[in-house]
């Protein structure tokens, strides 16, 4: 059964616009090398810019794994654990229903 998870968390100020990119630079690799995460979404909060919510369906706990040890993931946690303002709050969650038409 796939896995849905969650991460948010606020940067300091300073630190948006570095963050963006390395997010940027993140979501290309996950599209590009994991076909096990079936779904990422990162988005930045509306009136809010330093508050960032990732979205993320895996095939399974080995896709999980796959994305955690992946060099993108050492590259991002290196970039946006040390500006967030605190932990980065993660979730997991079972899926009662999914519909996507977008395709970006």
């Amino acid at each position: 059964m796939p896995i849905c998870m969650t991460a948010r968390y606020r940067v300091e100020p300073e630190m948006v616009e570095e963050c963006k990119r390395t997010i940027e630079d993140f979501v290309k690799y996950i599209r590009i090398n994991e076909p096990t995460t079936l779904f990422y979404m990162a988005n930045q909060e509306m009136g809010h810019p330093t508050r960032f919510l990732h979205t993320m369906i895996f095939e399974s706990e080995e896709a999980i794994a796959i994305h955690q040890n992946s060099p993108a993931t050492r590259r991002f946690v290196d970039m946006i654990y040390p500006a967030a303002i605190e932990p980065l709050e993660f979730n997991e969650y079972y899926i009662l229903g999914f519909k996507n038409k977008y395709q970006g």
